[in-house]
């Protein structure tokens, strides 16, 4: 019989659409991968419905009945009657609430297998700061920045000169949020505070982040545990036309909004130490299953690379990098897939092995 494997998407984040895109090709995925996807879908309003395939592929309203967490069952009972119990979950809800470790505890409470980043891996991986400075901590190079927390908005003049002080460009972040949402690329300092107030509009703390003018952008995928983690070939992301960054429109609206080059244009030893530094950090972060990690290269100095941020839920739609990273490497999606199922099994199992008796 099929292995039952719940896809949980949509959610309440900006990238809500970009879920629904991601579940559609996760759940193709997982079918010619052998399995059973059954799609729950999480509408921006709560509620959580388990939805029908053929109305999530072919773009139609999605509805079903209403699904209802039962940590007492560790499964989900549906409105009307009757309990739905996936063999494992797999959430692709992109963004706050979804790979920031708040849906990872739900799945935690549920004693259900999930693929993907923990609780912990994931809060990590979500803030922009704690992220850079537990990698640095593990020798790898990151960007100096400055830090504006929303207590601090209101007098953030010193910030802002200080932020200023570090040159430019800039590179304004929300601390936690995904898609390059809110993110802004300043050249002067009249630029600043508007952009860092545009970009609190997304979350309650912002990152002003040193930046490196014309910098390549170097992505690499990470797959497995911290029994054996490997990374996929490097690819490098060309911004074109009026996108300087790969920000969101250039990823999802400007269909000629960047150029992917894979494998990247970089030589080999370059691209190893690349390799292993994504691994470097996926371990250091506690990661597991799958995670994209982004870096910044010198362009007049290959041999200069920095860590920019690590995307541990990394979109799934059918031009998204991660699949096509690991494709490049050799690995199928489905293949993919496959072992990110295999990998929340054996984490399952793993911590079932843990004592939760004092002696």
């Amino acid at each position: 019989m099929k292995k039952k494997i719940g896809v949980i998407f949509g959610g309440r984040s900006p990238e809500h659409e970009v879920s629904i895109e991601s579940a559609k090709t996760v759940c193709a995925g997982l079918r010619k991968a052998g399995f059973l996807p059954m799609p729950i879908y999480a509408p921006r309003a709560g509620g959580w419905r388990l939805a029908a395939m053929k109305d999530l592929q072919a773009g139609r309203p999605l509805k079903g009945p209403v699904l209802e967490p039962s940590l007492a069952a560790g499964c989900f009972l549906k409105q009307g009657g009757g309990r739905v119990r996936p063999d494992a979950l797999f959430p692709i809800i992109h963004g706050s609430t979804g790979e920031d470790g708040v849906l990872q505890g739900l799945l935690e409470l549920l004693e259900l297998p999930y693929a993907g980043c923990g609780v912990t891996a994931s809060a990590v991986g979500m803030d922009k700061v704690i992220s850079k400075e537990l990698a640095a901590l593990d020798g790898v190079p990151v960007l100096p920045h400055v830090v504006i927390r929303a207590h601090q908005k209101a007098a953030m003049a010193p910030l802002l000169r200080q932020a200023a002080r570090l040159g430019f460009p800039l590179f304004v972040k929300p601390v936690a949020q995904g898609s390059s949402v809110g993110v802004s690329k300043v050249k002067k300092a009249a630029d600043l505070r508007p952009a860092v107030l545009n970009a609190f509009r997304f979350d309650t703390a912002v990152m002003i982040e040193k930046g490196i003018d014309r910098a390549r952008e170097i992505v690499c995928g990470v797959l497995g545990s911290p029994a054996g983690a490997k990374a996929s070939v490097c690819g490098e992301v060309v911004p074109k036309g009026k996108h300087e960054f790969f920000d969101y429109e250039a990823k999802y609206l400007d269909d000629d909004g960047m150029d992917f080059l894979l494998p990247a244009p970089l030589p080999a030893a370059v691209s190893g130490k690349l390799r292993a530094l994504a691994v470097k950090i996926f371990l250091a972060l506690g990661g597991s299953g799958m995670a994209r990690i982004d870096f910044f290269v010198d362009p007049k100095n290959v041999n200069r690379a920095w860590f920019c941020e690590i995307n541990t839920l990394p979109g799934f739609t059918s031009h998204s990098l991660y699949p096509r990273l690991w494709a490049q490497t050799g690995l199928k999606p489905q293949r993919v897939l496959k072992e990110l199922v295999a990998i929340a099994w054996r984490g399952r199992a793993a911590r079932r092995r843990l004592t939760t008796a004092r002696k």
